[in-house]
């Protein structure tokens, strides 16, 4: 494997993030809790430092924590069929167990529907745990994603009454021209997080997906900062770099895959090295495209994120399908990976008819492996890399029937 240099800064970057939202009360700045395709750059403007239990989970899982925090959630009654994101923050703040010192109290907990039932049950635990309001950013279903005015003018209506809120918590009022910097500075983000994952469309690829899983958390969390933008402009330097040199992230690129769904977090590397001995290269995944759709307009960025969390959102079948052929084209994909991920039923419950409708569209084939994103509990990793070694040796016969 040939390590991006640029990663290293992620130490640093997150030490100060998690920092940072400790000494909020100190610095006179605010904590909210929340969850994805939430307007960060609204909380940036108002002095609200955005945290994500969920990334807090995945540090947990990405370091094995889970093991020893997860059954303490459970021990509540949780059930172990939860997503076991919940049931390790969960369990990190009953034990106090935490590499980032657990997470600071918050002052608003700021949740939508859109996702999945799970995270508005869970944050309203932590609600109770800690004493502090929250807010569920209610949309209701988009169908296929048909546009739905209505709908709109309902979400953008509880955006507009947020804000209230963030005032009346912070004492604060919003100012246009600091909301109009976070989306530029978003903007900006978002559109070099763009770069670096195209830049993996190039044969080899200068990175793969398990960088990009690494290499996510300011597009995640710190969208609307400069922190992100500058981080990303030197990721993609770095990534130019390769291109013209030609040197790829797989030592020797000879299979190109995508990966579907969230990552198993506690086999990162070792999956990663394991893909890496066989030669094969994951070059894109539906997850960190996600984070590249969240900028927003200075006009009306109420509108915007309305529209966000009513279609971006909304990740119904035929939308994928049609994503999944596209990206198998641009991608020169060989083959797909697809995790049928225990804690996430809603990505995952379409797997078998996904897999069916994207093979008879492009003829590529894809293998079904059984894991959990983040509790090694429930899954075999020899399991899952048995048939990942069976689905590479049937790509290599293809690859010698074709010539």
């Amino acid at each position: 494997m040939n390590p991006l240099v640029s990663l290293r800064q992620l130490k640093q970057i997150n030490i100060d993030y998690y920092t940072s939202a400790h000494m909020a009360r100190q610095n006179g700045k605010f904590v909210a809790y929340v969850n994805a395709f939430t307007p960060v750059e609204l909380l940036y403007a108002m002095d609200f430092i955005p945290i994500y239990p969920e990334n807090h989970a995945v540090i947990l899982g990405a370091r094995r924590i889970s093991l020893e925090v997860a059954p303490e959630a459970e021990k509540m009654g949780y059930s172990v069929d939860l997503c076991s994101y919940a049931r390790c923050d969960i369990g990190s703040i009953i034990t106090g167990k935490s590499p980032t010192f657990g997470l600071p109290k918050p002052d608003l907990l700021l949740v939508s529907n859109s996702q999945c039932g799970t995270l508005t049950k869970w944050f309203e635990v932590l609600s109770r745990m800690y004493g502090a309001p929250m807010i569920l950013i209610d949309v209701p279903h988009s169908g296929n994603g048909e546009r739905d005015q209505e709908a709109e003018k309902y979400i953008k209506g509880q955006l507009m009454e947020l804000v209230d809120v963030l005032e009346g918590i912070s004492g604060r009022t919003l100012d246009p021209q600091r909301l109009k910097e976070t989306i530029r500075l978003s903007r900006e983000a978002s559109d070099l997080w763009t770069k670096v994952l195209l830049a993996a469309t190039h044969k080899p690829s200068p990175i793969t997906v398990f960088d990009e899983f690494i290499a996510m958390a300011p597009i995640v969390a710190q969208r609307g900062t400069k922190v992100a933008v500058d981080f990303y402009a030197k990721l993609l330097e770095e990534l130019d770099e390769r291109i013209s040199k030609g040197i790829g992230a797989v030592s020797r690129e000879r299979f190109r895959l995508f990966w579907d769904n969230l990552p198993i977090w506690p086999e990162l590397r070792r999956l990663s090295e394991f893909l890496n001995a066989r030669g094969a290269a994951l070059v894109t995944s539906l997850y960190t495209w996600a984070w590249a759709t969240l900028a927003v307009g200075e006009e009306d960025p109420f509108q915007d994120w309305a529209e966000q969390y009513l279609y971006t959102a909304n990740l119904h079948l035929q939308r994928r399908i049609e994503t999944y052929v596209e990206y198998a084209k641009e991608y020169c994909l060989d083959g797909f990976l697809y995790h049928s991920n225990r804690s996430c039923k809603m990505v995952s419950q379409d797997i078998p008819e996904l897999r069916r409708a994207v093979t008879e569209r492009t003829g590529i084939p894809g293998v079904i492996i059984e894991g959990d994103h983040n509790d090694p509990r429930l899954y075999s990793i020899e399991s899952i890399e048995s048939k990942i070694e069976t689905f590479l040796e049937m790509l290599e016969g293809r690859k010698r029937r074709e010539g």
